[in-house]
C-alpha cells in the first residue's frame, strides 16, 4: 500500500512544483506577484502558496478521499479530521526565498498514521530534485537510494538551522543556541526551508539540523526522510514529541548526543583557549 501511495504523492509533488516554477519565472523576470503577510511583516504568503496548495489538496482528495488533509494556508480540508491517515502539506516551504528569487524552496507532503509520520515527499523544482521515503522502504533522491553522512565529530560537522518569523519577540528565537553551535561545529548554514534542511541531512549534504519553532507541515515529510536514510530525529530533550513540541533535532545519528548536549546546556559558551 505505502509504495503505491508514495508513487502518487511523488506525482502530485511534481505537479505542484510545476505551479511554483511558473511563479518562479515571474519572480526572476521581476514581475509582480500578489503577496500578503500572516503572523508578521517577516511572514509572507504569495499567490503561488495558494495555487500550489489548491493543486495538492484537489489531487489528494481525489486520490485519497478517506484521508484528512491539513494545509499550511487553508487549514483542515475535511470537516471530520479524525481519520487515522492525515496529510500535512506545505505547498511552498521557503516562501521568503521564493519571493526574493533565492533558489531554495520546496513542496512538502507528509503522511501521518495515528499522528506518526510514515511517508514523505519533498520536491525542489528549481533543481528538479525529488526526495521520497516511506516507512520500511528507504529514502531516495530522484529514485536513487540515499544515506546520511558518516561524520562522527561535531567539530567536523556542517549543520543547518532556522529561526522563527517573530524572532524579535519570541523567547525561543534560537539566537543563543545558534551561538553555541557556531563555536563548536565546523560550519553552520541557514537555508530557509525546513523540509530541505531535513532532506539534506538525509542525503549527507549536511550532518545535522535543528530548529526550535516549527510546525508539523514543515517537518512531517523530512522526519521520515532522515529516519529511512539511517539518521536520527528527536525533540530537543531526545524524545519523539517533535510535532507536539514544535521543535526538531535531526542528524546522522553519530553526532546526535553532542547536538542535544549543546541544546540542553544552560551555560553560555566561550571560544576555546587555543584553536
Amino acid at each position: 500500500m505505502l509504495r503505491a501511495v508514495l508513487q502518487r504523492a511523488e506525482s502530485i509533488a511534481r505537479g505542484s512544483g510545476a505551479v511554483l516554477l511558473e511563479g518562479w519565472q515571474r519572480v526572476r523576470r521581476r514581475e509582480p506577484i500578489h503577496t500578503q503577510f500572516k503572523s508578521s511583516p517577516f511572514d509572507p504568503v504569495t499567490e503561488y502558496d495558494h495555487r500550489s496548495e489548491a493543486f495538492i489538496v484537489a489531487a489528494l482528495r481525489d486520490s485519497f478521499p478517506d484521508h484528512c488533509v491539513v494545509g499550511e494556508e487553508g487549514g483542515d480540508y475535511r470537516t471530520d479530521c479524525s481519520a487515522r491517515l492525515q496529510w500535512q502539506i506545505d505547498p511552498l516551504d521557503g516562501t521568503v526565498n521564493f519571493s526574493h528569487g533565492f533558489p531554495c524552496f520546496a513542496v512538502s507532503l507528509g503522511l501521518l498514521l495515528d499522528g506518526e509520520p510514515i511517508l514523505g515527499v519533498v520536491y525542489d523544482p528549481v533543481h528538479d530534485e525529488l526526495f521520497a521515503a516511506a516507512r520500511g522502504l528507504g529514502a531516495t533522491l530522484n529514485g536513487q537510494p540515499i544515506l546520511v553522512s558518516e561524520t562522527a565529530e561535531l567539530s567536523r560537522s556542517l549543520l543547518s538551522t532556522g529561526f522563527p518569523y517573530q524572532r524579535a519577540c519570541n523567547p525561543r528565537n534560537n539566537i543563543r543556541e545558534c551561538g553555541r553551535f557556531v563555536l563548536r561545529a565546523q560550519e553552520l548554514r541557514r537555508m530557509g526551508s525546513a523540509a530541505l534542511d531535513l532532506c539534506w541531512v538525509a542525503c549527507g549534504r549536511t550532518d545535522g539540523y535543528w530548529e526550535l519553532d516549527v510546525r508539523p507541515h514543515d517537518i512531517a515529510a523530512g522526519i521520515v526522510m532522515v529516519r529511512e536514510a539511517g539518521g536520527q530525529v528527536s525533540d530537543t530533550r531526545g524524545g519523539l514529541e517533535m510535532l507536539a513540541r514544535g521543535e526538531v533535532v535531526a542528524s546522522n545519528g553519530r553526532i546526535h548526543q553532542a547536538m542535544l548536549r549543546l541544546l540542553q546546556s544552560e551555560e553560555d559558551l566561550e571560544p576555546v583557549a587555543s584553536c
